[in-house]
This record gives structure tokens, C-alpha cells and sequence, in this order.
């Protein structure tokens, strides 16, 4: 029986697997893109699952033409979010790759198409590095938090008929100073901002429609 209600469709062939280095334009509102700005960011996952694990990944950093404030966005895709092949979010990848999370603080960007339940840590790499961070996950056509958020998202696909496609979308600045967060919210509502109804959909799904 479970095997014939398994979906078959893809929800990625509903709203077109997405090219996140095209949708993502190189300046919008105060951001400009810093050439060559994603080669040193924390890849998702270590190099040899990227294949299996993501359909895209893509990293790009952008400074702030008023503060000169620099973020780093970072966005790994994956056609199909089955148990196996599930997106791996910064609390496992950071650490597995030399940061401590400091602090984890559930948090809701409140943008202007709609609450975005989102996860904020503190990471630091020694006494050198600090990396606080700002991550959601947009699982078909829903933003998700924990892996309970992400499994009823599954679910409601399914029961619809399809499998799922999943997006991490990261930003994060290397800095000690004050707002790091505050900063991040606003490029994310930048972004969104910049984007068309149909471009915003691959980062948020049905948020705010």
C-alpha cells in the first residue's frame, strides 16, 4: 500500500528547477557583488556528497555601499528531499568543518511578503573568527525551521502527490560588531524585494501569497 501512494511527480517540474546563479541579481538596493566573494565560505557539506546531495549550490558575497558591511549568501538545492538526500543545515556542517555553534536562537524574519520561520547561531572558528548566521529552508512550497517543520512539509507534498525539492538559503558576516542580525534581515528582505513574484516563489515558496 505505501508503495503505491508513493509519490511520483516532482515539484520541481511544477515551478521549474531554478538556476539560482542567474535569479539572484549582482545589485539590488544598497548591495553590490564582490567578485570572486564566494570562493571562502563554508561549503554546505564536504566536496564528495555535494553530487548526490544538491542539484546546485551557489555562493556569492556583497558589500553594502554605505556601511561597506560584506554578506555572505550562500544557497544549496536539492531536486529531490527524501530521507537520504535531505538538505544538511549549518548546525552539522559548521562544526564538522572546525566552528563551534555558540548559540542557537529560533527567529522569524519578518519581511514585507510574510513571516519567514528562520534559525540563528553564533559560530566562532578560535578567538579569531566570529560567524553569526541566519538560515531557513524552503521545503515544495513552504519555509521551514526544524526537522519536524521540514517532515510536514514532506507530508502535505505527498499527499498532494509529490516529492519534494528542499533549498538552504544561508547569510552570514565575519564580524564581532553589533547588528549582525539586523543586517542580515534587511538583505533578506532586499533580495526579496528585487525579485519577481514568480523568482521569490524558489526562495519562499507560497509566503505571502
Amino acid at each position: 500500500l505505501a508503495e503505491m501512494v508513493k509519490p511520483r511527480k516532482y515539484w520541481a517540474d511544477v515551478i521549474g528547477e531554478p538556476h539560482y546563479s542567474t535569479l539572484i541579481p549582482l545589485q539590488f538596493g544598497e548591495w553590490q557583488a564582490i567578485p570572486n566573494g564566494g570562493k571562502t565560505m563554508v561549503n554546505p557539506v564536504q566536496e564528495e556528497n555535494l553530487m548526490r546531495l544538491y542539484s546546485e549550490t551557489f555562493a556569492r558575497s556583497y558589500r553594502n555601499v554605505r556601511t561597506k558591511r560584506v554578506i555572505m549568501l550562500s544557497i544549496a538545492y536539492g531536486r529531490d528531499q527524501a530521507n537520504d538526500t535531505q538538505l544538511h543545515t549549518p548546525e552539522a556542517c559548521y562544526p564538522s568543518q572546525g566552528f563551534r555553534v555558540e548559540k542557537r536562537t529560533e527567529h522569524t524574519v519578518a519581511s514585507k511578503f510574510g513571516p519567514l520561520e528562520s534559525v540563528q547561531l553564533m559560530t566562532t572558528m578560535g578567538a579569531r573568527r566570529t560567524e553569526p548566521l541566519t538560515f531557513f529552508i524552503r521545503v515544495g512550497d513552504e519555509v521551514a525551521r526544524g526537522s519536524r517543520d521540514r517532515n510536514l512539509a514532506r507530508i502535505k507534498m505527498a499527499i498532494r502527490g509529490y516529492r519534494v525539492d528542499g533549498m538552504l538559503f544561508r547569510v552570514s558576516e565575519v564580524t564581532k560588531r553589533d547588528g549582525a542580525y539586523e543586517l542580515q534581515d534587511q538583505f533578506i528582505n532586499d533580495l526579496l524585494g528585487s525579485l519577481s513574484p514568480e523568482g521569490r516563489r524558489r526562495i519562499i515558496g507560497s509566503v505571502g501569497t
